[in-house]
C-alpha cells in the first residue's frame, strides 16, 4: 500500500508539472536534506525527537538515535490569475508518515491554494493554523510542542487583510474555519461544524528589524465518549495567546508567547491532554470535562554575521490535572531549556549543534495521598542540512 501510494504521489506531481505550462503557472523546487544525530541521557518521547522524558527508575537508559525523516520537499506554484486575482499555492511534505526508520512514509505538511486581491487574501487548503504563528529556532523537530508551544496544521479556509496605519506600521486581521479535530471515532467530523481561528497583529519597523505584538484565539468543540459509561459529550476547545517578536538590535532578537486555554491536546497543549474523565453523582458515574492548560516560551537570538546564529531558549507546559481523573492523564508539567549554534557553511549547507535539558513531572496517584515525580534528560543533538 505505501508503494502504491509513493508512486501516485509521484505521479500527481508530474501531471501537475506537465500541466502548468498550459495554464502559464510557474513551478518552484524548495526544501532541504537533513540528518538529525541525537543522543539523550533518558529515554524519552518519540526519540528521533523528544516531547517528554519517560519514567526511569534508579537508572537512566540512555539512547541515540539517527534520522533523515525531517527531509523536507515542496513546490511552489505561482500564475494563473489575472489583473484582479493572484494565484499562488504550495504543496509541500516530509518523511513522518510513520513506517521503518530507513523506510519512511510521506506526511503532507502543507497544500493549499492562495487568492490575492485587493480587498482579502484568501487561502484554502492545509497549512498551519491561525494561533500562536511564531515558532522557537530548535534544532529538535518539534519546536518545543508539548513544552509551551501550541499549534500545528489542518485544513482551513482562511481570509488575511494587512492595513497600514503609518509610514512604518501595519495591523494584521486574519480568521480562519478549520477541520474540526477530536479523539471520536470520526476525528471530529461528528461535531458537525468547523473549528474558529483569529488573530490581531500589529507591526512596526524597530531597530534595525520588524517588532510584531500579536494576540489570537481559538473556539472549537470537540465530541468524545466516556470509558465508564460510553455517554457522549460536547467538550469547548479554547485558547487565547499572546505573541511576541522584539528585535533589540542589528544583530538581536526577542520573541516568545504565552497562552492559556482548555482542551489542546489537538494543538499541542496541555501537555498532549485535552479530556479528563472525573467522578460524578451517582454509584459508578463519571463525566468528561475539559482540561485547562497554560504555557509559554522565550527565546533570545543573536545572529553576529551571515555565517553564525546562536539561540537560547525556555518552554513550559503546564496543565490542570484533577486526582480523581480515571482517563491516564498523569503527565503534571513539562519544560524544556536549549541553546544552540547554527553554522551556515555556504548559502546552501547548514550545520548545527545544539543542548536542551527536558524535565517532565509526573503526577503519582495513591491510595492515601498524590505526589508528583520529576524526571529529567539532556539531550545533545547534531544536525545536517543541505538547502535547495
Amino acid at each position: 500500500m505505501t508503494g502504491r501510494f509513493q508512486a501516485f504521489a509521484v505521479l500527481v506531481v508530474l501531471l501537475a508539472m506537465s500541466a502548468t505550462a498550459v495554464a502559464d503557472v510557474t513551478t518552484t523546487f524548495y526544501g532541504y536534506i537533513k540528518l538529525d544525530a541525537s543522543y539523550d541521557s533518558a529515554m524519552t518521547n518519540d526519540g528521533d525527537f523528544a516531547y517528554i522524558v519517560l519514567p526511569y527508575e534508579d537508572e537512566k537508559d540512555a539512547e541515540f538515535n539517527m534520522t533523515a525523516k525531517q527531509t523536507r520537499f515542496g513546490v511552489k506554484f505561482d500564475g494563473g490569475g489575472t489583473d484582479a486575482v493572484g494565484m499562488s499555492g504550495i504543496i509541500e511534505f516530509d518523511f513522518y508518515g510513520g513506517g521503518a526508520e530507513n523506510k519512511p512514509n510521506p506526511m503532507l505538511r502543507k497544500a493549499y491554494m492562495l487568492f490575492k486581491t485587493s480587498a482579502v487574501d484568501i487561502l484554502a487548503g492545509q497549512t498551519s493554523d491561525v494561533i500562536s504563528p511564531i515558532v522557537p529556532t530548535t534544532l529538535n523537530y518539534i519546536v518545543l510542542w508539548k513544552s509551551g508551544d501550541i499549534g500545528y496544521r489542518r485544513p482551513q479556509i482562511r481570509l488575511t487583510k494587512a492595513v497600514k496605519v503609518a509610514d512604518d506600521t501595519k495591523l494584521k486581521f486574519a480568521v480562519s474555519a478549520n477541520r474540526s479535530m477530536g479523539r471520536d471515532k470520526n476525528g471530529g467530523e461528528t461535531v458537525g461544524m468547523p473549528s474558529f481561528q483569529g488573530r490581531v497583529a500589529v507591526g512596526t519597523k524597530l531597530m534595525g528589524g520588524v517588532a510584531e505584538l500579536g494576540v489570537s484565539g481559538l473556539m472549537g468543540r470537540e465530541e468524545a465518549v466516556s470509558a465508564a459509561d460510553t455517554m457522549t459529550y460536547e467538550l469547548d476547545q479554547s485558547v487565547v495567546a499572546v505573541d511576541v517578536s522584539l528585535p533589540l538590535g542589528d544583530m538581536v532578537v526577542l520573541k516568545g508567547q504565552y497562552f492559556k486555554g482548555s482542551n489542546l491536546a489537538h494543538y499541542l497543549g496541555g501537555v498532549g491532554q485535552g479530556i479528563a474523565e472525573i467522578p460524578a453523582e451517582g454509584a459508578g458515574n463519571t463525566e468528561l470535562v475539559e482540561i485547562e492548560a497554560s504555557g509559554w516560551w522565550a527565546q533570545l537570538t543573536v545572529k553576529p554575521n551571515q555565517s553564525w546564529q546562536f539561540n537560547v531558549g525556555t518552554g513550559s507546559d503546564d496543565p490542570e490535572l484533577d486526582e480523581d481523573d480515571t482517563a491516564g492523564n498523569d503527565l503534571e508539567k513539562n519544560t524544556t531549556y536549549f541553546g544552540n549554534a547554527i553554522w551556515t557553511v555556504t548559502p546552501s549547507a547548514v550545520v548545527g549543534v545544539e543542548y536542551a535539558m527536558i524535565e517532565t513531572e509526573y503526577m503519582v496517584r495513591g491510595e492515601e495521598e498524590t505526589t508528583t515525580e520529576s524526571y529529567q534528560n539532556s539531550r545533545l543533538q547534531l544536525s545536517f542540512m543541505y538547502k535547495f
